[in-house]
């Protein structure tokens, strides 16, 4: 096992690496990148489908390289070497062509999601001051469309450049910078669901080595053929997919994340279409697909080639992956290629996983022991026993340690026992960007057993049962009424499945003190469209009838809510579609969900005119 602080890059040969040849010596993202524009230079490494299905862009490796260097000559050319550069981009070709011409010329690249129109930009600008940013890069259409909004943030000083309109054959000025395994490649921010952002700094060490550990979980050969619609700001879509595509040296295919959220059957059509093998998303995606693709789509979709269908970043719900792999089997997919997954961004992003083919491993554990931080597989005999269905996210891959830890005495818990997850290895990232405590408290944990070993505090409460790892939970999320732990997302899943009426994915449950006893409250987005009585759509019914469904609803989740967790609610809260706060990958901000219903500034729902 390795130290989470490391010294030297993670060393690949060919003989090690059953693809077309990571190169000998190579240490950085840049070396293989360069390496295979010499070797397959040809081969397609990326291709942009600008509306999901056709064709609007493509590079290949050795014009991947060229426009690397061209951007990197430029950078140099402005002394930016060792500078934060911000990066304004849609997903797209022109992302990934800037993210890797900042690693060109070591600038370091902060990857963030451009601020909608009137949408505040207070996050982006916490992040700038964070990072200390010299400069954003962008598109000539998206700095006029930027502008106004990083004024109005209090931004306007900031230097904004285009990358569309620098000059376009600097890349024979380009000086190879002088980079190592310990260098730092770039800063990923976290999405901010429980706190303000922290930049995570992941070296180019860091990144080979989560890149091997993906590559062995996931089974990928050269011949892996990759799909995303996950956005290129986040790590799941940015390291998950297309750097992961780069570190073997295939193609990944890219689509808008709005694509997919206005028509999610474009994402299969894609997998479809092209035969691929490998995608992947937040387990809201898979449950957004059963519920919208119609029967019709389904009639026009291949998924037998669908070899890897991972699901992370949020809690993986047992019924999703049973109603998606229902709902596609018909197209050829077969459940074996469910396969949950476990990551954060301070881990790079994998941690763990069952392995391919695998499939979902499930199992029930009594509630009220999970409560008290116990371990109780509940059986088939004892189905009376409130339970909870818990998917396991698989083992441990390469150098990695995985131990569950008492968050409070700093002890390895015993078996059958709730802890919080706490790894080491050579793909725990450096720190936080100005952490101070903030880094030595989450990346400096150390065990009275493993003396030397420092580890990463996961923040997140699991278990480890019969090999798998399972989450519980998340420390700062936690519920705690009358001395009991409840995980919010656990009741957030009741409330989802408690009435047609309510959003998938649009739920968020939190605590607050009345009268110095905490209660619990429920928040939930309403479709535009609501159900009374089964049959009756009462959208543009009378007032009578609305408030009727409406009553009706908050009557449900409150009955859902007690009956599967013995708990009172104190307030139910109906709202707009998209009025709860997420981050970029879809993770409801629970905190700042709690913030805007203080303040009373969350949008309630009103029935459509």
């Amino acid at each position: 096992m390795l130290a989470a602080s490391h010294s030297a890059g993670p060393r690949f040969t060919p003989d090690s690496d059953r693809l077309r040849g990571i190169p000998t010596g190579a240490y950085t993202l840049v070396d293989l990148v360069q390496s295979h524009s010499a070797a397959h230079g040809e081969e397609r490494a990326l291709t942009f489908l600008l509306n999901g299905v056709d064709e609007a862009g493509s590079l290949t490796y050795a014009e991947l390289d060229r426009e690397a260097r061209s951007i990197a000559a430029w950078l140099q050319s402005q002394a930016l070497e060792g500078e934060r550069a911000l990066l304004l981009f849609p997903s797209g070709l022109e992302f990934v062509t800037a993210f890797l011409g900042c690693l060109y010329a070591r600038v370091i690249p902060v990857p963030v999601n451009p601020p909608r129109l009137n949408r505040k930009a207070h996050r982006l600008r916490s992040i700038v001051e964070d990072a200390g940013v010299a400069v954003a890069l962008t598109t000539m259409r998206m700095q006029e469309r930027m502008t106004p909004v990083l004024a109005e943030a209090g931004m306007n000083t900031l230097r904004i450049v285009s990358m569309d309109a620098r000059p376009a054959d600097m890349g024979r000025c380009w000086q190879p910078p002088h980079l190592h395994g310990d260098s730092l490649a770039f800063l990923q921010y976290t999405s901010g669901s429980t706190s303000h952002p922290k930049g995570v700094m992941v070296s180019h060490g860091n990144l080979l080595a989560n890149h091997r550990m993906m590559q062995e979980a996931f089974g990928q050969t050269g011949e892996t053929r990759i799909v995303t619609w996950l956005p290129l700001f986040h790590d799941m879509g940015l390291i998950g997919n297309v750097l992961q595509a780069l570190y073997l040296g295939t193609e990944c295919t890219i689509m808008p994340p709005e694509v997919f959220l206005m028509k999610p059957v474009c994402w299969l059509q894609a997998m479809s279409q092209r035969r691929a093998t490998f995608s992947g998303a937040p387990n809201f995606a898979y449950e957004l697909c059963a519920q919208k693709v119609t029967e019709e789509q389904r009639r026009g979709l291949d998924l037998s080639g669908w070899e890897t269908a991972f699901c992370g970043a949020e809690p993986v719900h047992h019924t999703t992956m049973e109603r998606f792999a229902t709902a596609f089997a018909s197209c050829g997919f077969g459940r074996q290629a469910l396969y949950p997954c476990y990551g954060l961004a301070e881990a790079t992003l994998f941690v763990s996983g069952a392995g391919k083919f695998a499939g979902a491993r499930s199992a029930r554990f009594s509630k009220s022991e999970l409560e008290n931080r116990r371990v109780v597989e509940v059986t088939g005999s004892d189905s009376l026993v409130p339970s909870r269905m818990l998917v396991s996210c698989g083992h441990t891959w390469e150098q990695q340690e995985v131990v569950i830890v008492d968050p409070d005495s700093g002890v390895r818990c015993a078996q059958g026992e709730v802890g919080e997850i706490w790894i080491s290895g050579p793909h725990v990232a450096q720190g936080y960007w100005s952490g101070g405590g903030r880094t030595t408290h989450a990346f400096d944990a150390l065990l009275p057993d493993m003396e030397g070993t420092r580890f990463l505090r996961t923040g997140d409460l699991g278990f480890i049962h019969h090999g798998g790892l399972y989450i519980s939970g998340r420390i700062k999320d936690l519920i705690i009424i009358a001395g009991r732990n409840h995980d919010p997302a656990d009741i957030e899943h009741t409330v989802g499945s408690s009435h047609v009426s309510i959003r998938s994915s649009g739920c968020a449950a939190f605590q607050t003190e009345v009268e110095e006893e905490t209660k619990l409250v429920i928040a939930v987005e309403l479709e535009r469209t609501i159900e009374g009585s089964p049959g009756n759509s009462v959208a543009a019914a009378q007032d009578g009838d609305i408030a009727s469904a409406l009553h009706d609803i908050v009557k449900n989740i409150r009955e859902a809510v007690s009956a599967l967790h013995d708990l009172s609610v104190h307030e139910v809260v109906l709202l707009r579609p998209a009025a709860l706060p997420k981050t970029s990958s879809g993770k409801i901000q629970r905190h700042a969900a709690k913030a805007a219903w203080m303040e009373r500034t969350l949008k309630l729902w009103q029935p459509r005119k």
